[in-house]
């Protein structure tokens, strides 16, 4: 009952986050908006192509399937990605001196975005906070450079909310359900609601706090579940030892 009972509240937790997300770009996550604030209906509409000033790709080669150690190169898989934060282990190696490009190097801050994965992961997107190894961009891994007037992390809750999902997929092409494409093209024509800054800002830093909470409660379950699940498999073995 303890463990199915963990995974229900993991479960609440997803859907309480895609809530924030949702409530995020509908205008509708401030219900204490001062009179001075701009209201949702005097929100622009754009599209990707609008805030986006540059799209760049890595390339495919043959590389050997381990992360790089110190001193080595290496190339992020579309894995890299796909969990809502930067995952650097989620990488193969590069020992070939001659692909290796410096303008492909991914930098702290950098706006990633997976062009191919399922239905479901294809556009999946992080802002890379943290960077200790040499990686570079992939063919599937594309680095956006946006405009001045737009905060990255306004972008990134767009893009990760039901809305943004829907424009995806809805862009995506490809015919086979497990590997789907958004093109540069397509990635551009992306609608997005558009507050002006100091709002992106606001909305930013309560979606930052609430989600804050999210995680450190994931934390504490993620830990009462393998406890939970530990000791179920402790019970099961000592009464068929008995």
């Amino acid at each position: 009952e303890a463990v199915a009972n963990l995974k229900r509240v993991k479960a609440n937790l997803k859907r309480y986050k895609a809530a924030v997300l949702q409530s995020a770009v509908d205008g509708q996550l401030l219900a204490d908006v001062p009179a001075d604030a701009e209201s949702p209906s005097k929100w622009a509409w754009g599209t990707c192509g609008d805030v986006i000033e540059s799209i760049q790709a890595g390339a495919s080669f043959k590389c050997v399937e381990r992360p790089p150690l110190n001193g080595e190169v290496g190339v992020v898989k579309v894995s890299s990605v796909t969990w809502g934060q930067f995952d650097e282990d989620e990488s193969k190696t590069c020992l070939d001196p001659g692909r290796v490009r410096d303008a492909l190097f991914i930098r702290p801050g950098d706006f990633l975005f997976s062009r191919a994965n399922t239905i479901e992961l294809v556009g999946a997107c992080v802002i890379a906070k943290t960077v200790t190894r040499s990686l570079m961009l992939s063919d599937k891994i594309l680095r956006f450079r946006l405009a001045a007037g737009l905060a990255p992390e306004w972008l990134l809750t767009c893009l990760q909310s039901r809305f943004g999902r829907s424009e995806i997929e809805r862009l995506a092409t490809g015919n086979q359900e497990s590997m789907r494409n958004i093109g540069q093209d397509r990635i551009r024509q992306i609608r997005l609601p558009l507050p002006a800054l100091p709002e992106q800002h606001r909305i930013i830093a309560e979606v930052d706090r609430r989600l804050s909470i999210v995680r450190e409660v994931e934390a504490e379950v993620d830990a009462n579940l393998k406890r939970a699940q530990a000791l179920r498999q402790a019970v099961l073995a000592r009464a068929f030892r008995t």
